[in-house]
Parts: structure tokens; sequence; C-alpha cells
């Protein structure tokens, strides 16, 4: 739904209260960090409070407020309150960007999503599915395939080119060039977060023709 989050594990849950761990983009940089987040179902409020933050943020919380206006509409409103590491001015100049456009973002698709589920209660929006295949090889072999996408290009025949890196460990951005069956090429842009030696989770934020997301 959320246009900058790459991926989010809950780690803990207790009646209203949670600990996730967010990958999501900020200022076009892929970041993660863990939060505490408090439900309040009665007075329709979400507080989050990040006990790991990413650099340059020092501290980060806010609210998520939901402001009923009549039985079909609502108002919400996203808070937040920050600071840096050694308050530089330009690491809070930087924080404010990211806050600002991922909120923009945030509340948009929030509320695309919301009126788009409304308008069509009884019609399917996202499409999921699942291949599975048995091979005869050692797990630790498939999990390397699939994470060294640098080598993709001489492995399989449909892809063209390849743009691998990994600045923080077990955070990737990969965008690739592959080729159609009709001789077209297209370039797709993704981020991967790497679960050694079981899963990879992925985003594409740079989709192909017809599709408005692709994660899995």
């Amino acid at each position: 739904i959320f246009p900058p989050t790459i991926h989010v594990d809950r780690t803990e849950a207790d009646g209203d209260h949670e600990r996730i761990h967010i990958w999501a983009t900020a200022n076009g940089q892929a970041k993660e960090w863990t939060s505490r987040r408090t439900l309040d179902r009665e007075n329709l409020t979400i507080t989050f409070r990040q006990e790991i933050p990413a650099a340059p943020v020092k501290h980060m919380g806010g609210t998520w407020v939901i402001e009923p206006l009549a039985d079909d509409r609502s108002r919400v409103r996203l808070l937040h309150d920050y600071s840096a590491i050694g308050d530089d001015p330009h690491d809070l100049l930087w924080i404010e960007q990211a806050v600002d456009k991922n909120s923009t973002s945030e509340l948009a698709a929030l509320k695309v999503n919301v009126e788009a589920a409304h308008a069509a209660a009884t019609e399917e929006l996202t499409f999921s599915f699942a291949d599975t295949v048995h091979i005869d090889g050692a797990a630790k072999d498939v999990f390397d395939f699939i994470n060294e996408a640098q080598l993709w290009a001489e492995r399989l025949p449909h892809v063209a080119v390849v743009r691998l890196s990994e600045d923080t460990p077990g955070l990737q951005e990969l965008e690739m060039d592959t080729r159609a069956k009709d001789g077209s090429v297209h370039t797709t842009k993704s981020y991967r977060v790497v679960f050694p030696h079981h899963k990879i989770a992925y985003k594409q934020v740079t989709l192909p023709a017809l599709m408005t997301l692709h994660t899995g």
C-alpha cells in the first residue's frame, strides 16, 4: 500500500502493542529500523516510536490520528517528532524532506486504497499466486543462486543487464534489463531484503507495463 515501504516484519505482538521491523526508502535511499506501535481502537489512534533508528535519525516517533467526519468520511492526520544525530542542520533538513515526502505519499496511498476497497467490495484489487519447484540440490545453493543476482546475465538467457548494489548488508537495490519473447527489452528496479539462507523479500519500484504493484 505505502510506496516507500519495501518490507515489514511483525516481530512481536501483545494485544494492542507490537514491534515491527521496517525496510523502506527515505529520499531515495534504502533504510531499515525497528519501531514500537500502540493501537488505540477506541480513540482511533496508532502511536509509534522508533527503537532502533537509521542514521541520521537520532529519535523519531509520531501518531496516526483518524477523525470521523461522517458515516462514510474520515480525516487522517500523520504526526511526527524527530531529531538528528548531533543536531546537524544538514541532517535535520534531510529528515524533514524524507518525512514530508514519505508522509505525503503514504497518506495519498491510504486514501486511494481504502476508497478503492470500498468501491469494489466484491472484487479482487490484488492478485496473489505461488509457484513451487522441487530441485535436486542443496537449499543453500538455491538460495545463493537467487541472492547472487549480479550473475544473472551470465546464468539466465532472458536477462540482458544487471545492476546490483548492497550498501547495507542484506538490503539490496536491483535494477535489470530483461528481454521479452518479441525481442523488446524492459527495465525493472527492485529492493530486496535478504534473510540468509531461507528467504528473500522483494518489492519492484520500477514496474513493467500493466502492473501497479509487484511484491513477493
